[in-house]
């Protein structure tokens, strides 16, 4: 176990630490520039102005960002129990599905599957979610080593 959790080095590492660091980074992208946040989900967009309403869905994402990145820390480095360690991580994963596939119904396949015109946001919406579920997924069928209990 590594880094004081239940888990291998590399998922300790993404889970317990990277992952949070970078909700906390979208905690912060979508409280300081809602409008911002909101016109890049997609390649191109023309909400100018973005419409109240948007605004209130950046905020209130901001916010679950935010309270992701304390679950993260307290169900991957807090707890003594590595079976909260494991159940976390697999309801994220569908998590990660579901967030995969709310981008993919509003884009549609053409958007979603052009890769190259892909903006920073839709990367991190995107691609960043499949890797993390990949590796949330890995980590559950022990590739990485055993989630066990800390000595």
């Amino acid at each position: 176990m590594a880094l004081g959790t239940h888990l291998p080095f590399w998922p300790a590492l993404l889970f317990t630490y990277l992952e949070p660091i970078t909700l906390i980074l979208g905690f912060n992208a979508a409280y300081t520039s809602p409008s911002t946040f909101v016109t890049t989900q997609l390649p191109t967009s023309s909400l100018v102005p973005v419409p109240p309403a948007a605004l209130i869905l950046s905020y209130s994402l901001g916010n679950i960002f935010l309270l992701l990145a304390a679950l993260a820390v307290l169900c991957t480095a807090i707890t003594r129990d590595a079976r909260v360690t494991k159940a976390y991580l697999l309801i994220i994963a569908v998590g990660d599905l579901g967030h995969i596939y709310s981008s993919y119904a509003v884009m549609g396949p053409k958007v979603f599957w052009e890769f190259g015109e892909y903006n920073d946001m839709m990367w991190g919406n995107i691609g960043f979610s499949a890797f993390l579920h990949v590796n949330r997924m890995a980590t559950l069928l022990g590739v990485f080593g055993r989630v066990g209990s800390r000595g």
